[in-house]
């Protein structure tokens, strides 16, 4: 539980340049937790549509998923102050993308189309050598790359099983795809997805905190339904929890998306400790490790 070290250092950097700043734009939720962007908006980050809405010279702070180099290159034209919260797993993968693309090898990206991670690794695929897919029969409709050199990627954030299984039908219909292609899936997001998986052999019920457009929350929300998990309930804080899907529970597991910080957590057992007679057992050692 907790953040992630991509989050955790986003946030710190959302921070410190708001004490020293004042106000900070962004375009995108630095991380996607509703409750966690609510606190940030109040102190100080304002959210705008488009580059063009900030006022030249001041200051702007890319989210932890990147932002296209058309986007950092806008900003620089706009002499904005450029705060660059890209998670360090993302930006490795934007290099590497923008590399090979640079030597015209094909680009097959594992994610989310309309996700921001994927948009930017579009844009450092330079578009036309591209392809995003998500599933089977995406990877169905991919051309013949025959005598063409073609490796993949990944979103950072998906089921890692899933995103096991789509690079497996990239290999049966594309023989010579590049063995240096990688699954770029985050630890963290893997460790907490296997957590579940464990977990969910002997509990009732699953509550995932992590917010509807967070990737990773809805990836553990994906994964306890594919262990036939009997109850299962994703809530932003403990304000959204109906004690009624505790009925007929005699254990259930909390685990949270890697942008949830740990105080919404802390506030989620301490309420049901104060509405519930419950046993708290504190697995994250275990977890972690």
């Amino acid at each position: 539980m907790g953040f992630c070290s991509g989050v955790a250092r986003a946030i710190d950097m959302a921070k410190q340049v708001l004490k020293f700043c004042g106000n900070v734009y962004v375009i995108e939720d630095v991380v996607h937790n509703k409750v966690l962007m609510r606190d940030m908006y109040g102190l100080g980050l304002v959210k705008v549509s488009t580059l063009e809405e900030i006022p030249d010279g001041a200051s702007v702070m890319f989210s932890a998923h990147g932002a296209t180099p058309e986007a950092f290159a806008r900003a620089e034209e706009k002499e904005l102050t450029i705060i660059d919260g890209t998670c360090p797993v993302v930006k490795a993968v934007q290099l590497s993308v923008s590399e090979y693309s640079k030597f015209g090898k094909k680009i097959i990206i594992i994610g989310n189309r309309a996700h921001p991670e994927i948009i930017a690794l579009k844009g450092y695929a330079g578009g036309a050598s591209c392809f995003v897919v998500y599933d089977e029969g995406d990877c169905d409709l991919l051309p013949d790359f025959s005598g063409e050199e073609v490796l993949y990627f990944t979103q950072t954030t998906l089921d890692a099983q899933h995103v096991d299984r789509i690079i497996s039908r990239l290999k049966e219909k594309i023989p010579t795809i590049s063995r240096e292609s990688k699954n770029n899936t985050c630890h963290a997001a893997i460790d907490r997805q296997a957590a579940i998986r464990n977990v969910s052999k002997i509990v009732d019920l699953i509550i995932i905190i992590g917010s509807s457009y967070s990737a990773n929350a809805r990836s553990l929300e994906e994964v306890a339904k594919n262990e036939k998990v009997k109850k299962i309930v994703r809530i932003d804080s403990e304000q959204e929890l109906d004690l009624s899907i505790m009925s007929d529970v005699s254990s259930f597991a909390i685990a949270t998306a890697s942008s949830t910080p740990k105080n919404i957590v802390d506030s989620l057992i301490n309420f049901l400790s104060q509405n519930m007679e419950i046993e708290i057992q504190n697995f994250e050692q275990k977890i972690e490790h």
